[in-house]
């Protein structure tokens, strides 16, 4: 694909400008990575140590094989790398955890026991990721019609689970639990009993549960975003994109939506809620969380039905937005106006992993296992390309200058050892 937008983006965007942005937008320093896209799950990291280039050979600190099957991506918390996976022979459903430093199995878990539930031929049976608050670990699965949500601690001993019944969906589960405060939150979007629910960390009791009422499949995990002061929780998904408030599940706002179901997580930046999906029609658009009931139409600042994506997650940082389609478009644009300020077609052809912006480069994991390292500046640069030979569908992790990899049946730790 030729250079699409660079002729309708002015002013140009100077290098030095970018820098600026990208050093006011990511956190201070590196981190442990606890849940879904790290610690703000947004994707976003300033974490200089990570390496930009590796493979099967180089900078591997250790390489571990993986029981079962999943497309959960790893979390790294207090000195552990948890996963999720699915055992075809036993149909368990498996908590992992690993130590950090080597990557050595600490221990394993069967949360539950039941048959793989229908699903779509990209899914699996284990690709809700788990979170944690470096002391307990929550993870999610299906268990027939009921959505389970179970706490374990560090040792590996259950401290409660708790079970939703309703969920329907032909095309699987992945309602993957996010944390905020006292609270695990939990998306159970689907076409049956739809509900959004947040439960006490501590006891797994419910202390607010919001209906869905579109009943629409959808698998987007919850965004927390700064507005004027307040957090508001973000969620794209059944036929909307919806603002709540987080303490009480209460709806502050929904914005329609053209697209029906929504896996992509939104983004948020300038301001602006971003949210992306093609399902039935392909969707881009953002949203001004600033609203109050029905924003549909009074608070879309821009849309696009051109550039989309179904399953990766778009990147906001500074005054731009990183969107990479399924087929391996990917596009830069500001993030105000929508303007596209290039859009290539990288080398590889499907993409199920989210991409990342590390240390002010752009991550794109595709499915065959090549990563494609960019800049996200005014012309298309790919950095390098790194491939570990290895299908890949998880969104890799980042912590304390190693990146985490989880490939079909093995689990990597990239940069340099630590002691």
């Amino acid at each position: 694909m030729a250079v699409a937008g660079h002729a309708l983006f002015q002013p140009r965007l100077a290098l030095a400008a970018l820098a600026v942005a990208l050093t006011h937008t990511l956190p201070a320093g590196a981190a442990d990575w606890p849940g879904w896209r790290g610690p703000k799950g947004d994707g976003v990291t300033a974490d200089p140590a990570v390496p930009t280039e590796w493979s099967a050979t180089k900078n591997v600190v250790w390489c571990v094989d993986v029981p079962g099957t999943g497309h959960s991506s790893p979390i790294v918390s207090n000195g552990r790398v948890f996963l999720t996976s699915y055992d075809p022979v036993s149909n368990d459903r498996l908590l992992l955890c690993f130590d950090r430093k080597d990557g050595s199995a600490l221990w394993k878990r069967t949360v539950l026991t039941a048959a793989a539930e229908k699903m779509h031929k990209n899914n699996s049976p284990a690709s809700a990721t788990p979170v944690s608050d470096g002391v307990h670990v929550w993870a999610t699965f299906l268990n027939s019609d009921r959505v389970v949500v179970a706490c374990y601690d560090f040792a590996g001993k259950p401290v409660w689970q708790k079970a939703f019944p309703g969920f329907t969906s032909p095309h699987g589960f992945c309602g993957t639990p996010v944390l905020f405060g006292d609270r695990v939150i939990v998306n159970g979007d689907s076409d049956g009993d739809a509900f959004v629910a947040a439960l006490d960390k501590k006891t797994g009791e419910t202390t607010w549960k919001a209906d869905r009422p579109n009943r629409t499949r959808s698998f987007s995990v919850p965004l927390f975003a700064d507005v004027k002061g307040k957090t508001q929780m973000v969620l794209a998904g059944s036929k909307s994109i919806t603002g709540f408030d987080p303490a009480t599940g209460k709806v502050l706002w929904v914005a329609d939506s053209a697209t029906d179901k929504f896996v992509a997580t939104a983004a948020f930046t300038e301001g602006l809620v971003f949210a992306t999906g093609t399902s039935p029609t392909n969707t881009l658009v953002a949203v001004d969380p600033t609203g109050a009931g029905d924003v549909t139409k009074t608070h879309t600042k821009w849309s696009d039905t051109k550039v989309a994506a179904y399953v990766p997650s778009p990147l906001a940082f500074g005054n731009r937005l990183f969107v990479l389609s399924d087929a391996g478009v990917a596009t830069l644009l500001d993030a105000k106006t929508g303007k596209q300020v290039w859009s290539e077609r990288l080398g590889s052809r499907l993409y199920h992993a989210s991409p990342l912006l590390v240390n002010g480069l752009i991550y794109c994991p595709a499915s065959d296992g090549t990563t494609y390292v960019l800049k996200p500046a005014d012309e298309f640069e790919v950095v390098c390309k790194n491939s570990l030979g290895e299908e890949l569908h998880a969104t890799p992790a980042v912590s304390d200058g190693q990146l985490f990899v989880r490939t079909t049946t093995k689990q990597w730790c990239m940069g340099e050892k630590r002691e």
